[in-house]
């Protein structure tokens, strides 16, 4: 992601316009890395993010809102005691480092006129937010380090110094001559040649650089290709930070984003691009999605393995309770000890042997059968201990039996949800998902309020919605609310239900309208039930289908479980994709 120098220099432009005699109003710290100001300008109060994430450092300003801690982290505190109704005159950068410098005038406790800075290092792993007074000593930093832990410590009271990494040139600075050498003195790829000694440059745009100076060969013992890549650089800088000729664009992938710059990159052809009118709000856009994605990953991952450590648990009960039915089958030999250890109670005499020899009479020709027998105990407590073994294991079977049922159910249920999980797409998919697991008792409930806020973000999830080749409306269910709510209260008595046959998988309906369904409906309706099923993918694919009126749900039922009878079932090949539905947005 390059928001490098160059970027850095455009957005430090915008910061200015917007900012520049604002007053800071509020002071939040959302987590570990991240400072959030409040600036009031002109009637109008932005909010600026200052992160140093080690993997997403970044600055800009945003309307967007974020739950801030009840308690208010060390730093946040020291930020407050320092900067509330300041008043912020100058932002700056350190040539075409990412580095950034906001300068604020501040009231001393005594009333005097005071300077300070917030520094703001985006240098990856090592980016960090500095407090400095007006005679640059460190006041407190997001991260501290000892003097142990680095040659340069980070504490408060310590003169501030620039990192000591910052050896590369100035790209708006550079001779040519000085630009030569880098690549007389290098066997590596142009782009990297450039990153390796130029500040401010990012991969992608030394990428760029290349592919617009029309560079394509691996040995620059050419000066005239030297020169060219020199000039291209130049003029891209000139264009971009010194006469602000930009085109803000965010570059997106199937609705993911991917990247974003100050101009539009030759380089990514093969993305969706959106263009903005100023490169903060492509900035807003980018990281709010980005944001947004990882939330959707880690909810996703947490939900998966909720799933799949519940499914592992109840498989584990389900081969228990399946050894209690294979042993419950030596039931019947102990009741038979049992009938004939007393059968042959007056004709067997009390032997200090660990067995008995008595007459078998189950067997045809009265054998005679050896049984094991507990010496400390009479033959007759021998006959008793073995209808106690005989009704433990009968009562173990019958309550394994029974257990065997509600796993399967529990299990077809996670199933379904593993099934929808695979298919989410919003975040709010996964909401809903989440408090099924929660209204089942997978996941602890979480506060009352956070329970509201996810009933009306769920609200704002609606089932899939398609229009067949020949006009019928098709809806999927997302999850197994919907699935139920499309089933059962959406769907009239006459539309076709459809699903997956004893495959996880979305409840499917085709709205009829009382009219007759064309084959080729029916058919891209068991695509869709496929699609959107564990079968995702595989072929010969059964899905059985009927009318609604003939679903039922069982009392006190799992969400998305039915029943259904009168069914036919159409045999398909899951699509790859679905790109060639016509889809209802």
């Amino acid at each position: 992601m390059p928001f490098d120098g160059v970027v850095l220099s455009v957005l430090k432009k915008e910061l200015i316009l917007e900012l520049v005699d604002g007053k800071v109003e509020r002071i939040y710290q959302p987590n570990q890395f991240e400072v959030n100001l409040y600036i009031y300008k002109l009637g109008k109060t932005k909010k600026l993010i200052i992160s140093a994430n080690p993997s997403l450092p970044r600055i800009y300003f945003t309307e967007r809102q974020k739950k801030n801690p009840d308690v208010a982290p060390n730093f946040c505190m020291i930020l407050r005691k320092n900067l509330l109704g300041a008043r912020i005159i100058g932002i700056y950068q350190e040539g075409l480092e990412r580095i950034l410098k906001i300068e604020f005038e501040t009231k001393s406790e005594l009333g005097d006129t005071e300077v300070k800075y917030i520094v703001f290092e985006m240098m990856g792993r090592h980016s960090n937010i500095f407090l400095i007074d007006s005679n640059y000593k460190i006041i407190d930093a997001i991260k501290r380090l000892s003097f142990e832990d680095s040659p340069r410590p980070i504490l408060p009271g310590v003169k501030y110094s620039l990192p000591p990494v910052l050896t590369k040139k100035n790209p708006t600075e550079i001779s040519f001559d000085e630009f030569v050498s880098f690549f007389k003195s290098s066997n590596k790829s142009p782009e990297n040649i450039l990153t390796d000694n130029l500040s401010g440059i990012s991969k992608q745009f030394a990428i760029e650089v290349i592919l617009r100076a029309q560079v394509f060969e691996k040995s620059f013992e050419n000066a005239n290709t030297i020169k060219r890549i020199f000039d291209t650089l130049k003029e891209l800088l000139y264009y971009i930070v010194e006469k602000g000729e930009i085109l803000p664009t965010l570059y997106t992938e199937k609705g993911n984003v991917v990247d974003f710059y100050a101009v539009d990159l030759k380089c990514y052809t093969n993305y969706s691009k959106k263009h903005f009118e100023n490169l903060n709000s492509c900035i807003d856009e980018y990281y709010f999605k980005k944001e947004q994605y990882t939330l959707f990953i880690e909810k996703r991952q947490y939900l998966q393995k909720t799933i799949e450590q519940n499914i592992k648990k109840l498989s584990q009960k389900y081969e228990q309770n399946i050894q209690k039915i294979q042993e419950a089958k030596n039931a019947e030999v102990y009741k038979k000890y049992g009938d004939l250890i007393l059968a042959n109670l007056f004709q067997t005499k009390e032997t200090n042997r660990d067995f008995i020899e008595v007459i078998d009479y189950y067997s045809e020709d009265l054998s005679v059968i050896k049984i094991p027998i507990e010496k400390d105990k009479d033959l007759k407590q021998n006959a008793e201990r073995y209808y106690k073994l005989y009704n433990k294991l009968k009562k173990a079977e019958e309550y394994a039996k029974s257990e065997i049922i509600e796993i399967e159910k529990e299990l077809e249920f996670l199933q379904s949800l593993e099934a929808l999980l695979e298919k989410s797409q919003e975040i709010e998919d996964l909401l809903s998902i989440e408090e099924e697991l929660e209204k089942e008792g997978y996941i602890k409930t979480q506060a009352e309020n956070a329970g509201q806020q996810k009933k009306k973000e769920n609200q704002k999830s609606k089932p899939h919605h398609f229009i067949s080749s020949d006009g019928f409306d098709i809806y999927v269910g997302r999850n197994n609310l919907q699935n139920d709510f499309l089933t059962l209260r959406f769907a009239s008595s006459h539309d076709i239900w459809l699903h997956t046959q004893k495959i996880p998988g979305s409840h499917v309906i085709i709205r009829t309208n009382n009219k007759e369904v064309p084959q080729t409906t029916l058919v891209e309706a068991a695509l869709l039930a496929s699609y959107f099923s564990k079968a995702k993918h595989s072929t010969k694919v059964p899905v059985d289908y009927t009318f609604v009126k003939y679903v039922k749900k069982p009392p006190k039922s799992k969400p998305g479980f039915v029943i259904y009878d009168n069914f036919k079932t159409i045999i398909v090949d899951s699509p790859e994709n679905i790109d060639n539905f016509n889809k209802v947005e």
